[in-house]
């Protein structure tokens, strides 16, 4: 028997092996029963903010339908917390999914975030702004306010390479982080 057919059926097996073993995963899986601090540590967010967000964006309609809404979100801000990879996050014992799946459920989860929260939430008002900087200057001795950016990684795009690749050696989009004392007196 060749060899490469033998290693083939082998490897076919076990990939059908892990689908299972992640829908078994899956099926078990309740994040909300991570006690408090690991749950904030996992998902930077409380409970009750995970669950504000999981109704406001009321996840019913995706491609994933075989995940359930809490899992979408969690994974979704697994995956935005932890700064790591589809495949690791998906992997993980509270989600138990293929990195496909991730992918698309995230790609989901941030358009319903993007088209019911955001319009909701972020607010840019400049006549606050002399608010925020005095606000600042007092607690911290900050003039003006916080302002910070970050990379987030991406993979090779095949389109305009040269336009992502950054300083630091890898490609990647730039973020930048606006915040105003608001963000800080909610916490």
């Amino acid at each position: 028997m060749d060899p490469t057919f033998f290693l083939y059926v082998s490897s076919s097996e076990r990939d059908g092996e892990e689908k299972i073993v992640r829908r078994q995963l899956r099926e078990k899986s309740n994040s909300l029963a991570l006690p408090n601090t690991a749950f904030l540590k996992r998902f930077r967010l409380t409970k009750e903010a995970f669950e504000f967000v999981l109704q406001e964006i009321n996840l019913t309609k995706s491609d994933t339908k075989a995940v359930p809404p809490v899992l979408q979100l969690a994974a979704t801000l697994s995956l935005l917390a932890s700064g790591g990879y589809q495949h690791i996050v998906g992997s993980d014992y509270l989600i138990g999914m293929g990195q496909s799946t991730v992918s698309k459920l995230t790609s989901h989860v941030l358009k319903e975030m993007e088209r019911k929260l955001c319009p909701q939430l972020i607010r840019f008002a400049p006549e606050d702004s002399l608010g925020c900087k005095e606000w600042f200057v007092e607690q911290y001795k900050v003039p003006g306010g916080c302002v910070d950016g970050t990379h987030i990684g991406l993979q090779k795009p095949t389109a305009n390479e040269h336009m992502y690749f950054n300083r630091k050696g890898y490609h990647s989009i730039n973020a930048m982080v606006v915040s105003s004392y608001y963000n800080i007196l909610l916490e």
